[in-house]
């Protein structure tokens, strides 16, 4: 394991991050980013029109981010686009809200849960039992270098799921990257504590790097939040209903073990596999 770096002379830096907290810390006390709709007492004027002139607005907010791990570089560059157009809004003198929640629906948290309830099964709740971590491999020579096409297009090296899993070779390690402690990793088992463990996780960071969001507003999606789950029933329905969405069939591919389909980034390993057409031949044999 590499020995820790550490920093020197950072006294400049630190001076800033002071000042950063300190603020932070009024605007929470203020409830500076509360956004409201102007009252009946401020505003009697019941014509709409005049209401948005008189009263500006302005809404924005980005894909929930999932809470099958800790906010990464990628939601920082998405959140600062959002949070530097809220932040211009509000100084332009607008209502300027930002809502933000936390995905949860789909299979991946189910999936990571289960893998570690499978561990836990063989190495034990502390995962004493697991498996020492393999020496560092030799590297591959190095492959000649294939010209592209499209030098403008980007094509990565490993998948969505193994890119994110980074080094860690079973769950519990994904998790111990992730900063846990050995002995919480255990209860990650239940795919209910995924959904209590990283939304307040995910608002601490993104209130650290200055995100002006009513945090209020936010939820987590599934039926753990009753609310969320009937505003989504009643949109699917009213579509069905309005005949702009209909039930349809398609290939898809299905996991036996689950009962049910099994979409791309729900799936443990073969992410990228689609369906695949066979033809068979009967041939009578004489």
């Amino acid at each position: 394991m590499s020995a820790t770096i550490k920093l020197e002379k950072t006294d400049r830096r630190d001076t800033l991050v002071d000042i950063e907290k300190k603020y932070q810390k009024l605007w929470a006390e203020e409830k500076q980013f509360e956004i409201n709709a102007p009252t009946i007492e401020e505003d009697p004027t019941d014509d709409a029109e005049e209401l948005r002139r008189k009263h500006p607005k302005y809404f924005s907010t980005m894909a929930y981010p999932y809470m099958n791990g800790i906010l990464h570089a990628g939601h920082s560059f998405t959140l600062s686009k959002v949070e530097f157009a809220t932040g211009f809004e509000r100084m332009d003198g607008k209502r300027a809200l930002f809502p933000l929640g936390f995905h949860c629906t789909g299979m991946p948290i189910k999936a990571a849960a289960d893998k570690i309830k499978r561990e836990i099964e063989e190495f034990g709740e502390d995962f004493s039992g697991a498996p020492a971590p393999d020496a560092e491999e030799e590297p591959a020579a190095p492959k000649e270098a294939v010209k592209k096409d499209d030098p403008t297009k980007f094509a990565a090296k490993k998948s969505k799921v193994a890119a994110k899993q980074g080094r860690g070779k079973y769950q519990f390690e994904i998790m111990l990257q992730l900063g846990l402690e050995k002995s919480e990793v255990a209860k990650f088992a239940d795919p209910n504590h995924w959904l209590q463990y990283f939304p307040p996780l995910t608002q601490k960071h993104v209130t650290e790097f200055g995100g002006r969001v009513d945090w209020r507003r936010s939820m987590v999606t599934t039926d753990a939040n009753l609310y969320y789950d009937a505003f989504v029933r009643w949109q699917i329905t009213r579509l069905r209903d309005c005949g702009k969405i209909k039930f349809g069939e398609r290939y898809t591919i299905y996991s036996e073990k689950d009962g049910q389909a099994c979409l791309d980034h729900d799936r443990q390993s073969g992410e990228g596999v689609n369906p695949q057409e066979y033809t068979g031949i009967k041939i009578e044999i004489t």
